[in-house]
């Protein structure tokens, strides 16, 4: 009976040290945790270290280019100098005191993610990880109702904001002139409830695509306001992401109230649009860059596409099939040291065998047998 009580108060207290064990932010997508080494003249200067090595352990895990580096060194001290509002928590995990008086001390921190991309974003490196990302904006689908010459003043704007922080758009007037060049689109934007933004955007393939709608209304006595609304759209998937809206005040005049309350409605829907992308690529940056495989002449039969799921996913965060041919996948490593990786079983197991090779053409990547 003894022995008995002594193997459960055993079990106990190995129960309990496993859960202390575990991390209250391993569920928390915001931070990441690591593990460092510090040195200073005395333990808090140590502490200091550790932490400074903390973020920089962090800041490294999304850098993946010499260029990229450079960019982080020329800030490194801007950076690290706001170690208390990376850092969420630490914990000493050993410490020791040298012969000659200074310490070395071993941390855990958890890191504040957000902060970190933050900076990233500051620097370029998060839309050169990201193989500088396009937006395409466009009007909304046929059967929404909005003002088109308004809607028009408000696309224009958001491409000029979008513009202005470094991201990749497409003018309207050149977007406009694809549609009257395709016959087929131009049939198709004829059409009731169409959406020529995801139609745009899979021709051109952007990254993100947002349908504007821009209301106007005259209250009376002279008296406009404006309400815009936009949809953020994952181009690849067509998902939404979000939709954000921006309301002007009430303003008097006449036409050019309609031109300052458009204005006014772009203005403060704007940062809460730039939000919602921002987020949709930080987490696309998290999982690694997103590229979009496309497979010629694959081999037909059900265990291809099963070898396919299997083959991709050793070497990547994320795998999701798009079509019989087409993968999405998130890579934490460059894409040539990708396919030098995975390559040997695309030949054995895909190809059945037979030489292939790969065009990249930016995040889009053909890869072909060599018949």
């Amino acid at each position: 009976m003894e022995i008995r009580k002594v193997l459960i108060l055993f079990f106990l207290i190995m129960t309990t040290y496993a859960f202390s064990q575990t991390s209250q932010y391993m569920h928390d997508h915001n931070v990441t945790e690591v593990e460092v080494e510090g040195t200073g003249s005395d333990r808090n200067a140590a502490v200091r270290d550790a932490q400074r090595n903390a973020i920089a352990t962090a800041v490294g895990t999304y850098l993946t280019s010499e260029q990229e580096m450079q960019n982080y060194m020329t800030v490194r001290d801007q950076i690290l100098s706001k170690s208390e509002g990376f850092i969420r928590s630490y914990s000493v995990v050993n410490q020791l005191r040298e012969r000659d008086g200074s310490w070395t001390v071993t941390i855990k921190a958890a890191v504040a993610k957000d902060m970190v991309l933050s900076d990233l974003e500051a620097l370029g490196i998060l839309l050169s990880q990201l193989g500088n990302p396009s937006i395409l904006v466009f009007y909304a689908p046929r059967g929404v109702p909005y003002d088109q010459r308004f809607t028009e003043q408000a696309i224009n704007q958001i491409n000029q904001y979008f513009t202005t922080h470094r991201y990749s758009v497409y003018d309207l007037d050149q977007l406009n002139a694809m549609i009257e060049a395709d016959l087929m689109m131009k049939q198709a934007s004829i059409g009731e409830d169409v959406d020529m933004a995801q139609i745009l955007a899979k021709q051109l393939k952007t990254d993100i695509y947002v349908t504007v709608s821009l209301i106007l209304e005259e209250v009376g006595h002279g008296v406009k306001k404006a309400k815009a609304t936009a949809r953020i759209f994952n181009a690849s998937t067509a998902q939404l992401l979000g939709v954000q809206n921006g309301y002007s005040d009430e303003i008097m005049g006449n036409v050019t109230a309609f031109d300052a309350s458009i204005d006014q409605a772009v203005k403060k829907l704007m940062p809460p649009m730039m939000n919602q992308v921002k987020g949709f690529w930080r987490e696309q940056l998290d999982k690694g860059r997103r590229f979009v495989l496309l497979f010629s002449k694959l081999p037909p039969g059900r265990q291809t596409r099963a070898a396919m799921i299997q083959v991709l996913q050793s070497e990547a965060r994320e795998v999701k099939r798009i079509s019989n041919e087409q993968f999405e996948v998130w890579l934490t490593i460059p894409i040539d040291d990708y396919f030098m990786r995975i390559g040997d079983d695309i030949q054995d197991r895909i190809y059945q065998g037979i030489d292939f090779d790969y065009s990249n053409r930016g995040d889009r990547v053909d890869i072909f047998p060599l018949e």
